[in-house]
């Protein structure tokens, strides 16, 4: 005889609110976009509002002598920065997230896509190439779609937009079966709302109205843009002053009005569902500011004093510094440490660097590891030291660097030699 009983199951299990998704978009966002962001939500929300402050808006640079030179080509210089290329911009999200095999296949994927950001080759030409499993290849795929710009790598243009709809909105699974069996009829609503509930079918199209249609959309790689830091460096000589720039970002709270109105029972269902999301995504922006602001400061303060010489004397004395090692000492996942890192910049005495330029990949060395840049310095002045009847070989570079206690194989001596743009040594030879 069966006997019928009730237990119950305690499971963990990450539901990704409104809000929670709201603070974790606002968590990567450079400040020029936070005050754009937050100035839409302002007009589009009825549950913010700004607070009015009366007083002086703060200026974060305390001395502008000190910082800038006097050259008015130099003040503009610190403000003009050239956004990278789609490829520089991948390839340092590849060093941050992938180890081993799959940053080998992740380079190849980098390598092989088209002008819209989709991966022209299949995946079992990549597998075949770098002789691994497809199946591999298949998963490092899957991880590089969320690298920035999100759904880049897809093999077509439905694949990339559930990429970015998951990635924003959640793991929901009438929005994916909108996308992948109804792609066409996105465009018309009405259609869908044949076969699906209305205020569905309205929720989720307007989620879809807000991705780009294929990744590398609106990503130029050729213009100039302005830039504002988002934190601002001080030296104070025995430490450092960390300010994270928030000129001109409103400072927000929730309204009464509209809060008394959700609690009204006469409302009617959609109303009700249209407020509650409103509000969360209201709690949402104004937890993210505040996450954002503890999250960046935290990692800029490490970063900052962990590359003290670097801030101080330039990019020869930059220390081995990984994703990995950050996210251990901020304690915060390393995804979310690449995310905050990623297109953000610092004002440094010496003027305007991406976040990115604290992070260099380690090569040992007799003494301990040393960074990738400092390796670079030297092989520069290797170079600038040669004499030029008979120049260095990259072997003989990488001879002299061992016998200083630093290994390093000829060809990553090639590498760093053209990425510093200097040619090989039968074209530096002068005379003979």
């Amino acid at each position: 005889m069966l006997k019928t009983t009730i237990q119950v199951k305690l499971q963990n299990r990450l539901v990704l609110t409104v809000s929670l998704k709201q603070q974790l978009a606002l968590l990567v966002l450079p400040k020029l976009e936070l005050q754009e962001t937050i100035r839409q939500e302002l007009e589009e929300n009825p549950f913010l509002e700004e607070i009015q402050v009366l007083e002086p808006e703060y200026e974060p640079i305390k001395d502008l002598s000190k910082y800038y030179d006097e050259d008015e080509e130099r003040k503009l210089s610190n403000r003009l920065v050239h956004k990278p290329d789609l490829l520089e911009l991948l390839e340092f999200q590849i060093e941050l997230e992938f180890e081993g095999k799959k940053k080998e296949i992740a380079k190849e994927i980098a390598g092989n896509l088209n002008e819209k950001g989709l991966l022209d080759i299949p995946v079992e030409e990549i597998a075949s190439k770098l002789n691994l499993p497809v199946s591999l290849v298949e998963e490092t795929r899957q991880e590089f779609m969320k690298l920035e710009p999100t759904g880049i790598g897809a093999i077509d243009i439905k694949e990339s937009l559930w990429a970015q709809y998951s990635e924003t909105f959640g793991n929901d699974q009438l929005a994916k079966e909108i996308i992948y069996q109804h792609f066409e009829e996105i465009p018309y609503p009405e259609k869908l709302k044949q076969k699906y509930p209305e205020d569905q079918i309205d929720y989720i199209l307007s989620n879809i109205k807000t991705l780009k249609p294929y990744p590398t959309y609106s990503f130029s790689e050729e213009i100039t843009t302005y830039i504002e830091p988002d934190i601002y460096v001080y030296d104070n000589g025995n430490s450092f002053e960390i300010q994270i720039n928030e000129k001109g970002i409103p400072k927000l709270k929730l309204t009464t009005d509209y809060k008394k109105l959700i609690s009204d029972k006469t409302l009617p269902e959609e109303t009700r569902k249209f407020l509650e999301e409103k509000l969360q995504r209201a709690v949402g922006i104004i937890k993210g500011i505040e996450q954002r602001r503890e999250n960046l400061k935290k990692i800029a303060e490490f970063l900052v004093n962990y590359q003290a010489d670097f801030v101080r004397k330039g990019k020869e004395y930059l220390k081995p510094l990984i994703l990995k090692d950050v996210a251990n000492e901020v304690g915060l996942h390393e995804s979310t440490v690449s995310r905050i890192v990623s297109g953000k910049y610092a004002q440094l005495p010496s003027g305007v660097v991406p976040l990115k330029a604290f992070f260099s990949t380690k090569l040992s060395s007799s003494s301990g590891d040393v960074s990738a840049e400092k390796v670079k310095y030297l092989i520069a002045e290797l170079i600038k030291k040669e004499d030029k009847k008979k120049p260095l070989s990259d072997q003989k570079i990488a001879n002299i660097l061992k016998s200083q206690g630093i290994n390093v194989a000829r060809r990553t001596v090639t590498k760093y030699r053209e990425q510093l743009n200097i040619p090989d040594s039968r074209t530096r030879r002068i005379g003979r």
